[in-house]
């Protein structure tokens, strides 16, 4: 039960932090999951954060 509640903490952040930085939830996590597999270093990785994910910007009204 409590991996669950991580887990679900984990996928909530990433949303919300989606959310804050303008993008879509929905396209970034989409984006996330099929670039991970492809990952090998942590640059990679940091690619990905939303302040570095090249995405159209929904604008903040839709940050709300």
């Amino acid at each position: 039960m409590v991996n669950g509640a991580k887990a679900l903490c984990l996928h909530f952040s990433l949303i919300r932090t989606a959310k804050l930085h303008g993008l879509d939830p929905c396209r970034y996590y989409v984006k996330v999951l099929e670039k991970i597999p492809h990952c090998q270093s942590v640059e990679d990785y940091e690619v990905l954060l939303p302040w570095n994910i090249q995405l159209e910007r929904v604008g903040v009204a839709a940050a709300a």
